[in-house]
């Protein structure tokens, strides 16, 4: 999922309020129409992300024909919307249903800590969610009872599509360069330099938003020297993590040294990553580094004109930021829970994963089995499996406190820049992780 937009909550007021009666009944095995139908003529609220239109068109007509006493209600948001409205509504007398939420303790920890959703362990459990998918990419889902701590407890969300950040490559810049596609960092470091050489822009990059320099480029270059639960343990606020580790290091002076060989060519500030997917997808710059939810808008251009693939980092293993996809939960207070319940079930299950992939998505369920949409998109479900069989993913450095987006962004433009260093950067990183793991102690 996307990184953690720097949201300040009500969080305290919320933590006071009296807790939701939550429903205490389990599911063993998924829910059947005749459980739906025993509510009656009802109605399913649902909040979702915008990005998920596509998919919801899709599956909202099959679902009510496959129950056709539940109708839903949807309302469709902007992210920025979304996450600013999503926790308020839910803690209102009518709140949603289902709606997708995001990691992080901004959003999910607060949601938890008010106790505002429902723990979805049952359900992946009766659904079979969790078979042939890693355990790592549940971690950022999970919280301990209290909301103060993820990684390990009751699992409160699922996603649909997984969206790892990886690199894309140009296929036909590639092969006029006389380079095969990257599978490791090491591969990546001579690649950008020989496209640099032959006077080829190395790296598409559009940074007006800061994020996408800070959380993305930044986050994949952590994970190729980094350890998976040291990153982790850092961002879930562990007691005695931190930021000063030889591998962010080695990330840091890697990403300055791109910046100073050029390797990100100019005015990537003032171009946004929009706009920048777009420039990628007429022709401009070797590679893109990004999240995977950005091969729908390249493959629409040309679904065989670019590939896409994960690196390997020092350790030899795929490690990519990433989760299971945008987040869905489902509201303690809910009414009719056997219809919650059985959307999501219908959402994530492998005979709706076409419908994933008829966008280019990568469904969590049904990699194998799926027809893409293009040479591109075979290559991200391709890379995926890898994924999922032999990988782990890493948890978005944003989601370390409601402010690190911003905190990231800067520090990674000034280090571009030249008007910061490394040492000053991890300072400055650590300060926000520190204030904010005192704020949560006083909680």
């Amino acid at each position: 999922m996307r990184g953690t937009l720097s949201v300040l909550l009500a969080a305290t007021a919320l933590s006071a309020a009296m807790p939701a009666i939550a429903q205490d009944t389990e599911i063993t095995e998924p829910v059947s129409v005749d459980d739906v139908a025993a509510l009656g003529d009802v109605t399913l609220r649902v909040w979702a992300d915008a990005g998920e239109e596509t998919m919801l068109e899709k599956l909202i007509p099959q679902f009510e024909e496959t129950y056709p006493n539940v109708t839903v209600d949807l309302t469709l948001k902007g992210w920025g919307d979304l996450m600013g409205t999503v926790v308020n509504a839910m803690n209102s007398s009518t709140p949603p249903d289902v709606t997708n939420g995001n990691q992080g303790f901004a959003i999910m920890g607060t949601m938890v800590r008010a106790d505002l959703v429902r723990p979805l362990d049952d359900f992946i459990d009766a659904y079979d969610i969790d078979e042939g998918l890693p355990a790592s990419g549940f971690s950022s889902m999970q919280w301990n009872d209290e909301g103060t701590a993820w990684g390990e407890g009751d699992t409160y969300a699922m996603g649909g599509a997984t969206q790892p950040l990886g690199l894309f490559y140009n296929k036909s810049k590639l092969e006029e360069l006389g380079l095969e596609a990257p599978d490791s960092i090491g591969d990546l470091n001579e690649a950008l330099a020989a496209a640099e050489e032959a006077g080829e822009q190395p790296i598409m990059l559009g940074n007006s938003e800061q994020y996408p320099l800070g959380s993305h480029v930044l986050g994949i270059l952590i994970d190729m020297y980094s350890g998976v639960d040291e990153i982790n343990g850092w961002i879930a606020g562990q007691e005695g993590a931190t930021f000063d580790t030889e591998g962010v290091r080695q990330a840091l002076e890697t990403l300055e040294s791109w910046g100073e060989a050029g390797y990100f060519g100019r005015g990537y500030d003032g171009m946004s990553m929009d706009d920048a997917v777009a420039s990628y997808g007429e022709g401009e710059g070797v590679f893109f580094l990004g999240g995977s939810f950005n091969g729908a808008r390249l493959a629409a251009v040309d679904p065989d004109a670019f590939g896409f693939t994960l690196l390997r980092g020092e350790s030899g293993d795929y490690v990519t930021t990433g989760t299971f996809g945008t987040p869905w939960l489902v509201s303690s207070k809910t009414e009719i829970e056997p219809a919650a319940l059985a959307f999501l079930g219908m959402m994530l299950s492998e005979d709706f994963a076409q419908a994933y992939a008829d966008v280019s998505r990568l469904p969590n369920k049904g990699l194998d089995s799926v027809t893409p949409t293009g040479s591109m998109h075979e290559d991200q479900l391709a890379a995926a499996e890898r994924l999922f069989e032999e990988g782990d993913f890493v948890g978005y450095l944003d989601w370390a406190t409601p402010t690190m987006q911003r905190t990231m962004g800067t520090q990674a433009q000034m280090l571009l820049a030249g008007r910061t260093d490394v040492d000053s950067f991890i300072e400055a990183v650590q300060s926000d992780w520190e204030a904010y793991q005192a704020e949560r102690a006083e909680q």
